[in-house]
């Protein structure tokens, strides 16, 4: 089954955490954290996971900054919940565009 990749740009809710886990023998890290992202009166929380390599970029990464994550929502049951998470294929922080002194 083909996932529908999609762009999301939202605010780091806190700092992300780092963990690493065992698959086929290799130790791959994970770095774990949550956005959010506002529209109307409403909110939004994305529960983020990336994997290897791309879990580096995160530590740079501070509570309040813009986040442009691009991937897919990936949904699992456990004990009768279902759980949805996005998998992070590429992200980076958006810098915020100071203002020029040029007059």
């Amino acid at each position: 089954m083909k996932q529908e990749m999609i762009n999301i740009n939202a605010n780091l809710v806190a700092e992300p955490t780092f963990s690493s886990f065992e698959k086929e023998g290799e130790e791959v890290e994970v770095v774990n954290f949550t956005l959010v992202k506002k529209y109307g009166k409403g909110k939004e929380y994305i529960n983020c996971a990336a994997y290897g390599e791309k879990s580096e970029k995160a530590k740079d990464f501070e509570k309040g900054d813009l986040i442009h994550i691009f991937g897919y929502f990936k949904k699992r049951e456990k004990e009768g919940k279902t759980y949805k998470n996005f998998v992070v294929k590429s992200y980076n922080k958006i810098e915020k565009k100071e203002e020029s002194e040029e007059e």
